[in-house]
C-alpha cells in the first residue's frame, strides 16, 4: 500500500494528517517510510487516516507503512493515579517534563503549565505569590461575563470573592502513540454558590517534536447544558489566555507581532489577525510563543487582547460583541500554541501557520 502526499511548503517536524480516498489498512504499523528518500517518520493510523511527524522539503512524496522499535515519545505521567485523588499529571516528551495539567480544588480554574524550554526555563508565568493579575496562570481558559437563566454576569476570568468556579469533572479519551499524546479534560463551570452554568471539554494534543519548536493543539467545546448561555461584552476573556514569563514582557524588552506585520501592543491590541506572536530573551536564549487561530472558529480571524505586561489572549467578546449559545447546543474553539526557540524567522512561523490552515 502506498500513500501519497504533496506539500507546497517545507515541513519541520510537522504533524500532518493524510486521508486517502481508499482508506488505510496498516495493522501494527507505527511509522511511514518515504519511498524516494528512505527516511522513516513516526506515524499513527486510525479510522482510515494516518498522522505523521514529517520533516521534508516542499514536494510530492510517496510513503508506505512501516514498523519501528522504540519507546512512546510523549507520555502522560501520573494520569493513572487520578483515581487515587491526584490533582495533576505531567506531560513528558522524550522523558523530560514539558508541562503539567493541574486542576486543584483550591484554585478557581485549571491550567496547563509551566511550559518548559530546553534549557530549564519556562515560556509562561506561574506565580502564586504575585499581586499583579494572580489569576493569569500559564495557559488557561476564562470568560469574565457569563449568564444562564437567572444567574447573571458571573466572572470566570478574574477571581474576586464571588467568582465562578471551573470544577474538574474528569479526564477522558487519553492516548499515547508514536506521534504524541492527547487527553480530554472535562469541567463544569459553576456559580460561586455551586450552580452549574455550562459544561466545557478541552482536548489537548502534544506531539513528538524537538524542543526547538513544539505544538499544543487545543479544541475547547462549550455545551449549553443548563439553558441559554450568554457570554457578555468583556475585556476579561479569551476564552484562551496565555501569561508569558515575566522576562518576556514587551515592557521589559520583549516583542509582540501579528500575521499582518503589526508590532507592539499599540498595533496588535484589539486588532484582528490569523496569528500573534509574543517573545523575547530568557536566560540569554531567544524564545517565543505563537498562537494560531483556526479558520473554523467563530468570527475568524480573532481579535487579540495582548498586553505589554505579558497577557496573550484571543478575544472576540470585547472587540466584536458578546454571543449566545442556545440551550442544548455547543460552541467549539480550536487553537494551536507554538512554543519555539530562536526568532520568528528561525521557527518559520508563517510557513507553519499556512500548513496548519491547510
Amino acid at each position: 500500500m502506498s500513500i501519497r502526499y504533496k506539500t507546497t511548503r517545507a515541513l519541520y517536524a510537522e504533524p500532518v494528517t493524510i486521508r486517502p480516498k481508499e482508506g488505510i489498512a496498516a495493522d501494527g504499523a507505527n511509522a511511514l517510510r518515504c519511498v524516494s528518500c528512505g527516511a522513516i517518520f513516526p506515524a499513527s493510523f486510525e479510522n482510515g487516516a494516518v498522522t505523521a511527524i514529517l520533516t521534508l522539503p516542499a514536494g510530492e512524496y510517496e510513503f508506505e507503512p512501516a514498523t519501528t522499535d522504540g519507546e512512546t515519545p510523549v507520555t502522560l505521567s501520573g494520569i493513572d493515579k487520578l483515581a487515587d485523588g491526584a490533582e495533576s499529571f505531567d506531560i513528558l516528551i522524550g522523558g523530560d517534563k514539558f508541562a503539567s495539567y493541574v486542576f486543584k480544588k483550591s484554585l478557581a480554574k485549571p491550567y496547563l503549565g509551566p511550559i518548559a524550554t530546553s534549557f530549564g526555563g519556562s515560556y509562561t508565568r506561574l506565580d502564586f505569590e504575585t499581586k499583579e493579575h494572580p489569576h493569569h496562570r500559564s495557559v488557561f481558559f476564562g470568560v469574565g461575563d457569563v449568564s444562564v437563566g437567572n444567574i447573571k454576569n458571573v466572572d470566570f476570568w478574574n477571581e474576586p470573592a464571588d467568582c465562578g468556579i471551573q470544577t474538574h469533572a474528569g479526564i477522558a479519551e487519553y492516548a499515547e502513540n508514536s506521534v504524541g499524546a492527547s487527553f480530554v479534560a472535562k469541567t463544569v463551570w459553576r456559580s460561586h454558590d455551586g450552580e452549574p452554568m455550562i459544561d466545557a471539554a478541552c482536548k489537548y494534543k502534544f506531539y513528538a517534536q524537538p524542543a526547538s519548536c513544539r505544538y499544543v493543539d487545543l479544541e475547547l467545546t462549550y455545551t449549553a447544558s443548563y439553558g441559554d448561555v450568554a457570554f457578555g461584552v468583556t475585556k476579561e476573556a479569551g476564552p484562551l489566555g496565555v501569561r508569558m514569563a515575566d522576562p518576556l514582557r514587551a515592557e521589559r524588552g520583549g516583542y509582540i507581532a501579528n500575521s499582518y506585520g503589526a508590532v507592539g501592543e499599540s498595533e496588535c491590541w484589539g486588532r484582528e489577525a490569523e496569528w500573534c506572536v509574543y517573545g523575547g530573551t530568557l536566560d540569554g536564549h531567544e524564545i517565543g510563543v505563537a498562537v494560531f487561530d483556526n479558520s473554523k472558529n467563530e468570527r475568524y480571524p480573532t481579535s487579540w487582547h495582548i498586553r505589554d505586561y505579558g497577557l496573550f489572549a484571543a478575544n472576540n467578546l470585547y472587540f466584536r460583541g458578546g454571543l449566545t449559545i442556545p440551550s442544548g447546543e455547543s460552541l467549539t474553539y480550536k487553537y494551536r500554541l507554538v512554543f519555539f526557540e530562536g526568532s520568528v524567522g528561525d521557527a518559520n512561523i508563517a510557513d507553519r501557520f499556512i500548513t496548519y490552515r491547510g
